[in-house]
């Protein structure tokens, strides 16, 4: 009679941690920070010409353009394709920032300063959510992407 019971038990415990599992992905979880030094990296030599740079402007804009691509074969991922979205558009965060740099050629100390929490503070707030995806993460990425709508 034990044997029924065990392996309810164990059917339970399998369901719990397959879909538990499932909520983390490790893939997004970790390319999601090297996108963010990814960025941060060029921010930080903003100051210098674009030219100088163009290949890693590149390679950056090829890195959100693959994130969000992966994220959105995902299912049951709409808020994080959402940020991964606003990565990508030209008018918004860093698409906007390396647009700017590049028309401009280089950018001073002070904007770059400005610019920089900014842009920190989506991949921070990404990171946060993909590591936990509860209530309140979730809540605070929403928060963040109807922010900038405004």
């Amino acid at each position: 009679m034990k044997t029924p019971k065990i392996l309810v038990m164990i059917g339970i415990i399998a369901l719990v941690v397959s879909s538990c599992a499932s909520l983390y992905d490790h893939y997004t979880y970790t390319e999601t920070i090297a996108t963010k030094v990814q960025a941060i990296s060029l921010i930080e030599q903003s100051d210098e010409s674009y030219a100088l740079h163009a290949s890693e402007v590149t390679a950056l804009k090829n890195q959100l353009q693959i994130m969000l691509a992966y994220e959105e074969g995902k299912a049951k991922n709409d808020i994080t394709v959402r940020m991964w979205r606003v990565l990508n558009n030209d008018e918004k965060l860093i698409k906007s920032y390396l647009s700017l740099w590049e028309e401009k050629g280089t950018l001073s100390p002070v904007f770059i300063g400005e610019a920089k929490p900014q842009i920190e503070e989506a991949f921070d707030i990404l990171i946060a959510y993909e590591e936990k995806k509860d209530k309140k993460t979730k809540e605070t990425i929403t928060d963040f992407i109807d922010t900038l709508k405004e």
